[in-house]
């Protein structure tokens, strides 16, 4: 799909025309890789294969969200040691593609430094790891290369082309990238001595990638050098031909075999050394309009991560494309959790409510109820019976009058830490919809001495009793003055629904708001509505945000038949706010 120019703002680029501030997607979960195969979707999710023990893996259902699966190999194979004396079990680099129904996978195992290194091949039906008929069959060596070779066997990039022809490109410094014809039956050569023709060459050369979109072949690279963090040096460079085998020249008319190579994507900010690129095939038929890469990351002391971008094709050549979610429409993404480490959350992000808090809700605040793993943010609520620490038997505070906590959970909270006035803020998250459970995703109003209700609230997600709302709630004429919308979970998908991530937005600016579920519009409020409130219009002042897991309570539902721990479990939480 072409992207539309005016929706989009293109990378700025060099003079000599490397994409110099290009934003990838904004991923989340385990993201980090190097290496990165073709993305390849199978089923209801994509999957990824990387340079680690074993080959590691990863999968995602969105492209997004991303988490760790089982190595493809337990041990390595066995006649890799026998071919790559200084081979230690990290194998580099695969590639994945799929002929006639099965993926053949190409992986590398060299020593850094060496050409005593092979490309070997292994076969599965599926890349499913849940899959009944999930089995990885190792089909053994596919191509070699000794001392003294043109060739160093490492980097595999397949390409299946449309004429059902398979082919191999590889390479790594000697005299370059080169490419081979396979059997698409079985994923080999197509004979031993079958041509090896040289398609593009550097002083430091890897990491090949072949593709096709309409009547040109492309043929993406690396220059310079990986593997050192923030001082890696790695720059794609790219080139095209009318024929797969080539002469690949690039804008200038240069040949790549001799040195030529237009730039394609450099390091940007905090995404150091961008290479070996990959392609997102997910199943349909008209080319390519994402790829996959990694970057040494500046924020995480030069770890390699899994980036994803999206491309256009300007004259004919291929253009890095900035992610639409931080520059479309003038948004600018200006904080953001995306909850990747494994603990407590960033203290930097957020408070905590204690104890008992409001609306007769039966459960006990605290902070250890709250907790990341695995690319989320859990706030979990626990049947934990324990004595109330503030229990008066003499009383009338509904607070002190329980002896008994029956409940645990945890409310975070943005206050003093993140406040802001107008944006667009989003949530993906899964919500527990049983007997009891209670969660909200809302704001409330963070000006001074101005309590609720004259502060304001925004529900932009909460959930009782089988429904979900988006309400507004102002004080006026010193009542409280509500706005809402209720959508039964019946009408959105009953149990599946519940069972799923969903994502919640409100723009707010200074003329309306509006609630979205999943994109659709739940409930939508003028501002000036709000201009005669009590304490003025909350709405034009800041609000901080609020995620928490409530029990019981004067809305919640009985939650004494529920089984527990509920568990609220969060994705990220964004806001943007307009650039200009």
């Amino acid at each position: 799909m072409k992207i539309i120019l005016p929706l989009v703002l293109f990378a700025a680029f060099t003079a000599s025309g490397a994409a110099t501030n290009f934003v990838p997607f904004a991923l989340v979960g385990q993201t980090f890789s190097h290496d990165p195969s073709t993305i390849l979707r199978d089923g209801e999710n994509y999957f990824s294969f990387n340079t680690g023990p074993g080959i590691r893996t990863k999968s995602s259902p969105d492209l997004i969200h991303w988490t760790n699966g089982p190595a493809v190999f337990s041990q390595p194979p066995a006649w890799a040691k026998s071919v790559a004396p200084g081979f230690d079990g990290f194998i580099w680099a695969p590639d994945v593609v799929r002929v006639n129904g099965i993926f053949f996978l190409y992986y590398s195992v060299s020593a850094f430094g060496k050409q005593t290194s092979a490309i070997g091949l292994t076969t599965n039906a599926t890349l499913d790891f849940a899959a009944t008929n999930f089995l990885w069959h190792d089909a053994g060596m596919v191509i070699q290369s000794t001392n003294g070779d043109a060739f160093n066997t490492i980097d595999p990039s397949a390409f299946l082309d449309a004429d059902g022809k398979l082919w191999l490109a590889f390479g790594s410094y000697w005299k370059g990238i080169f490419l081979t014809e396979l059997d698409p039956l079985t994923g080999r050569r197509v004979a031993t001595n079958s041509p090896i023709i040289n398609l593009a060459w550097n002083r430091s050369i890897e990491a090949a990638c072949l593709t096709r979109h309409e009547k040109f072949y492309y043929l993406f690279v690396n220059w310079g050098q990986c593997c050192k963090g923030t001082n890696s040096t790695y720059e794609v460079r790219v080139g095209r031909s009318e024929k797969i085998t080539g002469p690949y020249r690039d804008r200038d008319g240069g040949d790549l075999a001799t040195g030529g190579g237009s730039p394609f994507l450099a390091s940007s900010g905090r995404f150091i050394g961008p290479g070996h690129i990959g392609i997102v095939d997910d199943g349909s038929t008209n080319g390519l309009t994402q790829f996959s890469y990694h970057y040494y990351d500046a924020e995480t002391r030069g770890r390699s991560r899994l980036a994803i971008g999206k491309m256009d094709w300007a004259d004919g050549w291929p253009v890095a494309v900035s992610d639409e979610r931080v520059t479309t429409n003038d948004w600018k993404l200006v904080w953001a959790d995306e909850f990747n480490t494994n603990g407590a959350p960033d203290p930097a992000n957020w408070n905590y409510e204690h104890g008992f808090v409001r609306n007769h809700e039966q459960q006990w605040y605290q902070e250890e109820n709250a907790f990341c793993t695995n690319g989320l943010l859990v706030i979990e609520a626990r049947r934990e019976p324990k004595p109330n620490p503030i229990f008066s038997a003499s009383s009338g505070d509904w607070k002190k009058s329980r002896a008994q906590i029956d409940y645990t959970s945890a409310s975070l909270t943005t206050r003093k830490r993140h406040e802001f006035t107008y944006g667009k803020f989003e949530m993906r998250a899964r919500i527990d919809t049983r007997p009891g459970s209670w969660p909200a995703f809302w704001t409330l109003g963070a000006t001074p001495h101005i309590g609720w209700p004259e502060g304001g609230e925004i529900d932009i997600m909460e959930f009782y009793n089988g429904t979900v709302l988006a309400n507004f709630g102002y004080s006026l004429d010193q009542k409280i003055k509500w706005n809402t919308v209720r959508k039964p979970i019946a009408e959105l998908g009953g149990e599946a629904w519940s069972r799923e991530f969903h994502i919640w937005t409100m723009t707010w600016d200074e003329k309306k708001f509006e609630l979205r579920l999943d994109g659709a519009l739940m409930n939508q409020f003028e501002l000036a509505d709000a201009d005669n409130a009590d304490e003025g219009n909350p709405f034009r002042r800041p609000e901080y945000i609020i995620l928490n897991q409530a029990i019981g309570g004067d809305s919640g539902g009985d939650p004494a038949q529920t089984v527990f721990p509920i568990r609220f479990e969060v994705d990220w939480v964004r806001v943007y706010q307009r650039s200009r």
